[in-house]
């Protein structure tokens, strides 16, 4: 197993690619898909889509998390026959947890369906059924790269499943509505394609590790190695915590997902009005919300096997630089990217929809607050699980799923707020939940990095970044029209928000050095 050369910087670099181009291919998908199946259509997809995400955090999502921290830990520490052995650990127990929550999620779907809010959307939860067995066996490889520091396989799994999402899911979906089919059905046609782009992810990961055995080969410096039992143990002691927390999440948005289908019929809308605004903000705001989750996502992603390498191997300094690192990153990408989605939330909705742009534009506004809290909550978690306590981001995640569930169904039920209580609700969670983790780690590693180049000066370039593009748009809006405004907003203010932070010296060049040709970058940036 042959280690590859990545530092956690350009690992994430890896996957940030990828995900941009997911994000990409993705907007192909939803876009076309909610102009093909309207508003009712994506309702009946989001709810089944909410459903398979609780059975994939229980089957899943600790899985590539404790396998990239024992992995990582592992190879530091030279054990490489150990490392196998925790992969096959990894692939007999949670293997099979994924064909029992892809049984229970087919076999009970109608009344699963039916208990959030609406049945129609039972055949698109048994398309998406085999998913779930399906992200158990890509996991197990996941873990296993990602542990060994090498974020190409992630990437080019993630790019596979995006690609087939879109070229099998809109095919099928417009087939079925061509044929006059019921739209439950279109529904289901459109998430069949997620559970296929699963199933060539799994084969490309299958088939890449069948050619690479005889050539990934690493010596052997530590030939000790632990028991099955031991490393069942150890990997069932990280998974579930990491699993708790997401699972509380995960049904969390699973209730917020019956809530709001319940107390919108509550203050008076019909199930039909109630289905439509909850697929307007699902997938509409949600949606752009999400993407600069994803870049973050990438960089927590690598972060873990990086702080658990460097916790092993006893380099406490190495650890804290890390962490530093990570959180200023974090916020040079966030800090943008939610002041952006709140100044030009509704040019950038018209820019990207056709239609319900109106009603999704105050949401998108409210959701872009919690941007740079939920790329901290992202990063604080993964570092948390790196120091090896997990357990300490469950009860955080907890603090703020309970906040979440009270404040939306107090404001949900309000005719005046009504379907804004989501946004709102969304906000406050994060932030809580960011309180609790940043004072966590600044407990266990002693010392946080400092709160002016972490924070307060990417936030300066971001606000000025912000009124520019803001006044850029309102100038151009009347000579060039809405579209290219926007197009030209987001480009200049882009380029100022680059100028701004090395005037303010937000950039550190020890956080430059770790990119590809980071020295030739900082000579020309003149960094200090």
């Amino acid at each position: 197993m042959q280690r590859k050369k990545q530092n956690f910087i350009q690992g994430a670099m890896i996957l940030v690619i990828a995900s941009a181009l997911v994000k990409i291919i993705g907007a192909f998908y939803k876009i076309p898909l909610k102009n093909i199946v309207g508003s009712e259509g994506m309702g009946l997809f989001s709810v089944a889509y909410q459903l398979y995400n609780v059975m994939l955090v229980v089957a899943t999502v600790g899985l590539p998390v404790a396998l990239s921290k024992m992995v990582a830990e592992a190879v530091t520490l030279g054990k490489m026959r150990e490392v196998r052995r925790i992969v096959k650990v990894g692939a007999a127990v949670f293997v099979p947890i994924g064909v029992v929550c892809s049984v229970l999620l087919f076999a009970f779907a109608e009344p699963l369906a039916v208990a959030f809010g609406n049945g129609d959307a039972a055949l698109a939860v048994v398309a998406i059924a085999p998913s779930v067995l399906l992200v158990a066996v890509i996991s197990v490889f996941r873990g296993y790269y990602q542990g060994l520091s090498n974020m190409v396989p992630t990437a080019v799994s993630q790019v596979i499943e995006a690609l087939c999402k879109l070229c099998i899911g809109l095919v099928l979906a417009s087939m079925a509505l061509r044929r006059g089919m019921a739209m439950p059905v279109v529904a289901a046609m459109a998430i069949l394609g997620v559970t296929l782009g699963e199933a060539f992810s799994a084969l490309y990961l299958i088939v890449r590790s069948l050619f690479a055995r005889t050539k990934e080969r690493a010596p052997v410096l530590n030939d000790s190695m632990r028991s099955w039992k031991e490393l069942v143990k150890t990997l069932l002691m990280l998974a579930i915590p990491v699993t708790v927390s997401n699972s509380v999440m995960s049904l969390t948005n699973l209730i917020d997902t019956a809530l709001v289908m319940n107390r919108l019929q509550d203050v008076g809308l019909s199930q039909v009005a109630a289905t439509e605004l909850y697929g307007i903000y699902n997938t509409m705001p949600v949606a752009l919300f999400g993407l600069p989750q994803t870049l973050i996502t990438a960089l927590s992603v690598s972060i873990l096997p990086a702080v658990a390498g460097a916790v092993a191997a006893q380099n406490f300094t190495k650890a804290s630089k890390t962490i530093g690192t990570s959180l200023r990153l974090g916020m040079l990408i966030s800090l943008p990217a939610g002041v952006g989605l709140g100044v030009l939330a509704g040019p950038i909705l018209r820019l990207l929809y056709s239609k319900d742009t109106v009603a999704a534009t105050p949401m998108l506004q409210i959701l872009s607050v919690a941007v740079p809290f939920v790329a901290v909550v992202a990063l604080t978690n993964s570092i948390l699980q790196g120091l090896g306590r997990a357990d300490l981001s469950l009860i955080s995640m907890f603090v703020g799923a309970m906040l979440k569930l009270i404040s939306e169904y107090q404001l949900l039920g309000n005719p005046d707020v009504q379907i804004l209580g989501a946004p709102v609700s969304t906000v406050l969670c994060y932030f809580a939940v960011v309180i609790v983790n940043i004072v966590n780690i600044g407990r266990l590693s002693g010392a946080l990095p400092p709160l002016s180049g972490t924070v307060l000066r990417p936030l300066a370039a971001a606000a000025g970044m912000g009124a520019c593009a803001y006044i850029l748009h309102t100038v151009l809006a009347g000579v060039a029209g809405d579209t290219l405004a926007t197009i030209g907003a987001i480009c200049i203010a882009a380029a100022v928000y680059l100028v701004l932070l090395l005037l303010l010296r937000a950039v550190d060049r020890d956080d430059v050095l770790l990119l590809p040709y980071g020295q030739k970058i900082a000579d020309v940036l003149r960094l200090r």
